[in-house]
C-alpha cells in the first residue's frame, strides 16, 4: 500500500474480480481500492464486507498473499523438471521474494517428498556421466552452483562413479574427442589437447596422466 491508498484501519466494502485475471480479486476499503489478492486468499482468511481492516491484518493478507503466490510459482517450476533446493531459493530471489520467504516455502515440498537434494544429486550425476562423459570435478562444481551441499554431491559422486565406471567414462570421453583429436598434429601437441579436454571434463589430472598415452594409442589405431 503507498501513501495515496486509503488509510488504515477502514471498512471492506467491496470484494471484486479482477478483469484480467479472473483468479484475483481488488479489496476495497472505505470505497477505496486498498490491493489486490489472490481470491483463494481472501476465503481462506474470511474477509468480508463490513470487516475492519487494520494494517496488522493487511500485512497478514500481503504475506498470505506472496506465501500463495510463491507456492504455485514452485509448482510450475517443478512441474517442467525436477530442482535443488538452491535452485528453487535462487529463482524465488529472482522473481523478488526474500530469502526468507523462499527458505519457508520449501518446507512442504521437502516433506511431500517434491524436493529431494540427495536424488537430485544422484540422478543429475548419473546423466551428466551417462550421457555428457562428465567426470566427478565438473559435476561436483555444477552440484554447488545450483545450491546442492557438499554431503548430497559426494555421496552421489560416490554412488556412481566406482573405479571401474571412472575409467569407462573416461575412455568414452576420449572416445566423444577422437575425430577432432585426429586433426591435431601428432605427438606432444596431440597429447596436451586430450589431456586438455580430459581435465576440462572433469577428470582427477591424475588419473589423466597416468591413462593419456594408453587412450591416446587406442585412438590412433582405432581401438576405442
Amino acid at each position: 500500500m503507498d501513501e495515496s491508498a486509503t488509510p488504515l484501519p477502514g471498512r471492506c466494502t467491496d470484494i471484486v474480480t479482477q478483469k484480467k485475471k479472473k483468479d484475483r480479486v481488488s479489496l476495497f476499503v472505505d470505497g477505496a481500492f486498498l490491493d489486490g489478492f489472490h481470491r483463494d486468499v481472501i476465503e481462506k482468511t474470511g474477509i468480508i464486507r463490513g470487516d475492519l481492516i487494520t494494517e496488522e491484518r493487511y500485512d497478514e493478507l500481503r504475506r498470505a498473499d506472496r506465501k500463495y503466490q510463491l507456492n504455485n510459482q514452485i509448482y510450475r517450476w517443478l512441474g517442467v523438471r525436477s530442482h535443488s533446493s538452491g535452485e528453487i531459493i535462487k529463482k524465488s530471489l529472482a522473481k523478488g521474494f526474500t530469502s526468507g520467504e523462499a527458505r519457508s516455502a520449501l518446507d512442504p515440498f521437502i516433506q511431500k517428498g517434491y524436493l529431494d537434494d540427495a536424488s537430485f544429486a544422484e540422478t543429475f550425476s548419473r546423466e551428466k556421466k551417462d550421457r555428457y562423459k562428465w567426470g566427478p570435478a565438473k559435476i561436483r562444481q555444477a552440484l554447488a552452483q545450483k545450491g546442492v551441499k557438499k554431503q548430497y554431491i559426494d555421496l552421489a559422486i560416490e554412488n556412481i562413479f566406482t573405479e571401474e565406471h571412472l575409467i569407462e567414462t573416461l575412455e568414452a570421453a576420449s572416445r566423444s574427442a577422437g575425430k577432432r583429436l585426429m586433426r591435431t598434429e601428432p605427438g606432444l601437441k596431440r597429447k596436451k589437447k586430450l589431456a586438455d579436454f580430459l581435465l576440462r571434463r572433469g577428470f582427477p589430472g591424475h588419473l589423466v596422466m597416468e591413462k593419456c598415452d594408453e587412450l591416446l594409442k587406442k585412438l590412433e589405431n582405432e581401438e576405442l
